[in-house]
C-alpha cells in the first residue's frame, strides 16, 4: 500500500515539473496532500488555486527526529484513511548536518517497513546539483522506485530494509559515566524506577510536564525488560549539559533491534508498543544486543 519514490532533480524547473505532476495527480484523485520541502513556496505558486487544497509544513520541523517523522506520517495517513483518502506527501531533507546523515539514510530505509501497511504515496526529492554523490547513491538503495519524467518506475538499486540496515553504519553506544545514578529492578521495583527517574529528571532541570512524558518512555522500556527481557533489569541515568540520558539493560536480546519500535501500533503486532512510544517521546533511541539488550534513551531538557 506504500509508494516510496525518489525524485532526483538537477534544476528548479525540473523539480517543479515533476513535483507539480506528482501533487496534481494526488489532488485529482482526492488524496490528502502534504508538502515539506524548502521549495514549497515555488510549488504553491505553480499550483495556483489548487494550492489551497495542500497542507504545507516547515521542512526542518517535519524532519527533526526520524522516529517523530514516521509518527507524523502514520497519524496523518490514519486520519486520511478515515475519510476514505490516501496520504500523498512530497518532502525534501536538506542533508546539511553531517552528524545526522547516517540517521536519515537509515530512516529512508526504515520507512519502507514502518509505513508498509498504510495508504501513503511518498516522494522524497534530492537536489543532484547540491547533494554529495554518496547521499544520492544511497537514495537509490532506500527507495523502491524513482519518479522520472515518464512516471514512476522500479529502482534497480533498491535494497530491502533488513539488508540495508545490516550493512549500514550502526548507531554508537553511549558510554555510561561512573557517577550515573543506578538502580537494579524487577517487577516489584518498577515503582522505585519511576520515582528515581522522575526525581533525576526534575533535578536535571526538566519541567514537570516534560519529565512525566520522558518517564513514560523510561517506564515502558523498564517494563519490557521485566516482561520480555528475563525478569530483571538495570537502569542508569545521567546528564550532560542540557541533555538527559537513560540506559536500561536486560538479560535477553530484543528481536530485530535495528527496526524494533518503528512500526506504528495498529499496523504491527501487539508487541513493540513500548518501543514505539519511547521513539515518539525521545530524540534518540538505540538498541544494542550483546548477550542481553541495552536500550539507550536521549532527550533534551527542553525538546520544544
Amino acid at each position: 500500500m506504500l509508494g516510496h519514490s525518489a525524485l532526483v532533480y538537477s534544476s528548479p524547473d525540473e523539480f517543479l515539473r515533476s513535483a507539480h505532476d506528482f501533487v496534481r495527480r494526488g489532488l485529482d484523485g482526492g488524496d490528502t496532500v502534504l508538502l515539506a520541502t524548502p521549495r514549497a513556496g515555488d510549488l504553491a505558486v505553480a499550483l495556483g488555486p489548487l494550492a489551497e487544497r495542500v497542507e504545507v509544513v516547515d521542512d526542518r520541523s517535519w524532519h527533526r527526529v526520524p522516529a517523530w517523522t514516521i509518527g507524523s506520517y502514520a497519524r496523518r495517513a490514519e486520519r486520511a484513511a478515515r475519510s476514505g483518502r490516501r496520504l500523498r506527501a512530497l518532502v525534501e531533507l536538506r542533508w546539511d548536518d553531517a552528524a545526522t546523515v547516517a540517521d536519515w539514510e537509515r530512516y529512508e530505509s526504515v520507512l519502507n517497513m514502518a509505513l508498509s501497511g498504510l495508504s501513503v504515496d511518498l516522494c522524497c526529492a534530492y537536489d543532484s546539483g547540491r547533494l554529495p554523490d554518496d547521499v544520492l547513491g544511497t537514495a537509490r538503495h532506500t527507495h523502491p522506485s524513482t519518479l522520472e519524467a515518464a512516471g514512476v518506475r522500479d529502482s534497480d538499486g533498491y535494497v530491502e530494509t533488513g539488508d540495508f540496515l545490516a550493512a549500514a553504519p550502526q548507531p554508537d553506544r553511549l558510554s555510561v559515566p561512573a557517577d550515573a545514578t543506578t538502580i537494579e529492578f524487577g517487577a516489584a521495583e518498577i515503582p522505585a524506577v519511576r520515582k528515581t527517574a522522575l526525581a533525576w529528571a526534575l533535578d536535571s532541570g526538566m519541567v514537570e510536564d516534560d519529565a512525566h512524558e520522558f518517564l513514560i518512555a523510561i517506564y515502558e522500556i523498564a517494563s519490557n525488560a521485566v516482561e520480555h527481557g528475563g525478569g530483571r533489569g538495570t537502569g542508569r541515568f545521567w546528564s550532560e549539559a542540557d541533555v538527559l540520558f537513560c540506559e536500561v539493560r536486560s538479560a535477553l536480546p530484543i528481536g530485530n533491534p535495528l527496526i524494533a519500535g518503528y512500526r506504528p501500533p495498529g499496523t504491527a503486532q501487539e508487541r513493540g508498543r513500548g518501543l514505539w512510544l519511547a521513539r515518539q517521546i525521545c530524540e534518540r533511541v538505540t538498541i544494542h544486543n550483546n548477550g542481553g539488550a541495552t536500550v539507550q534513551l536521549v532527550r533534551s531538557v527542553s525538546s520544544a
